[in-house]
C-alpha cells in the first residue's frame, strides 16, 4: 500500500488543457492547482508549441507558477513502443522554424487528418444506417443509444474548438457527451478505435531518441514520460545518450515498484526527477490536479531552475 501524500507544497508537473485533448482551460488548472495547494503545476499538451505564449500569460495573469511545456508523441524503433517525452523551458519561433516545433507539426497535421477520418468514417456508418458499435454488446454494454444520433464532423469541430487539433476524445465527447469514467465510455472506444473496429487507424512519429534531440536543440529540458504506463525502460540509455535530462516516477500508472525503478534510473544516468497528473478533465482518468506530484526536494535545483526561467519566458 501506497504511503498517503500531501501535495502542499509539491510540484505537479504533467497536466492537459483544452489546448489538445484536455476538458479544461489553463486557468482552470490553474484554479485546481491551487485549491490542491501546489507550489507549481505545469501543462504539457501535445506535440504543439504555439500555445505556450498564451499558457504563460495565463500564468502571468493568475500570478501563479506554471512550467509551460509539451508533451511530444513518439516511437521505440527498436521495439515498436510508443514513448513520450515531455518538454520544459521551451520557446517557439515566430515562423515555426525551430527543429521541434518542425517534428511535432507532421505529427499534429496527420494526427488532424487522421482523426477526420475517423469521424467521417463513423458518421458516415451512422448515415448508412449501420451500427458503428457493431460487437458492443459483448463486451457487456448493449447501450448503442448512448450515441448522439445528430453526430456530424461539425460536432466534433466545436469540441475541439480551442484546440490545436481534433483528438479521439473530440469525437468521443461529440458522440456520447460522455465522461471517460462513465461505465459506457471505454466499451464505446474500444469498439470504435480497438481491435476490429471501423475507426482503426494511427499515424506514424518519430523516433524518441531524435525528439530529445530536438528539444534540446530548440533550448528545452526533456523528460522521459511514465516510463511504466509505456514500457519504456529499455530505451532508457539511448535517450540519455541523446539529451535526456529528466525521468517522471510519480505518476497515476506507476506504483511503488515503478517509482522507485524510475528514481533508480535517475541516480544511475544523473537524471532530475518528477511527477504529475496527467490530468485530461473529464477525457481522463485521474480525478484531479495533484493526484500526482512530486516535492520540490525530490525533483531538485533544476526543476526550481525552470520555474526561475518562466519568469523570463513569460
Amino acid at each position: 500500500m501506497m504511503c498517503e501524500r500531501s501535495s502542499v507544497g509539491a510540484y505537479d508537473l504533467h497536466n492537459h488543457s483544452v489546448f489538445s485533448d484536455g476538458s479544461c482551460t489553463v486557468d482552470e488548472l490553474i484554479a485546481q492547482a491551487r485549491s490542491a495547494g501546489l507550489a507549481g503545476v505545469a501543462v504539457t499538451d501535445h506535440d504543439s508549441l504555439s500555445q505556450l505564449s498564451a499558457v504563460r500569460a495565463c500564468a502571468c495573469a493568475a500570478g501563479y507558477p506554471v512550467l509551460a511545456g509539451v508533451e511530444v508523441s513518439a516511437v521505440c524503433a527498436a521495439t515498436g513502443r510508443k514513448v513520450h517525452i515531455l518538454g520544459f523551458g521551451l520557446e517557439a519561433t515566430p515562423d515555426g522554424s525551430g527543429p521541434l516545433e518542425r517534428m511535432v507539426a507532421s505529427t499534429l497535421h496527420a494526427r488532424a487528418a487522421n482523426t477526420l477520418w475517423q469521424a467521417w468514417t463513423i458518421k458516415h456508418a451512422m448515415d448508412a444506417g449501420a451500427d458503428p458499435l457493431e460487437g458492443l454488446a459483448t463486451v457487456g454494454v448493449a447501450e448503442v443509444d448512448r450515441c448522439d444520433p445528430d453526430f456530424s464532423l461539425d460536432a466534433v469541430a466545436r469540441a475541439c474548438a480551442a484546440g490545436t487539433a481534433p483528438y479521439k476524445q473530440h469525437i468521443m465527447e461529440a458522440l456520447t457527451h460522455l465522461t471517460y469514467t462513465d461505465t459506457a465510455y471505454q466499451p464505446i472506444y474500444r469498439s470504435l478505435f480497438r481491435g476490429r473496429g471501423i475507426a482503426v487507424s494511427d499515424i506514424s512519429y518519430p523516433e524518441a531518441t531524435d525528439a530529445v534531440r530536438a528539444i534540446r536543440e530548440q533550448g528545452g529540458v526533456p523528460v522521459l514520460a511514465h516510463p511504466g504506463q509505456m514500457d519504456s525502460w529499455s530505451i532508457v540509455p539511448d535517450l540519455v545518450t541523446a539529451g535526456l535530462m529528466g525521468i517522471e516516477a510519480f505518476h497515476p500508472d506507476h506504483g511503488p515498484a515503478e517509482e522507485r525503478r524510475a528514481r533508480e534510473l535517475a541516480t544511475e544516468y544523473g537524471l532530475f526527477v518528477t511527477g504529475g497528473s496527467d490530468y485530461h478533465g473529464r477525457n481522463g482518468a485521474s480525478p484531479k490536479v495533484g493526484e500526482r506530484f512530486v516535492y520540490p526536494d525530490e525533483a531538485g535545483e533544476r526543476v526550481a531552475e525552470l520555474f526561475a526561467r518562466e519568469a523570463a519566458l513569460a
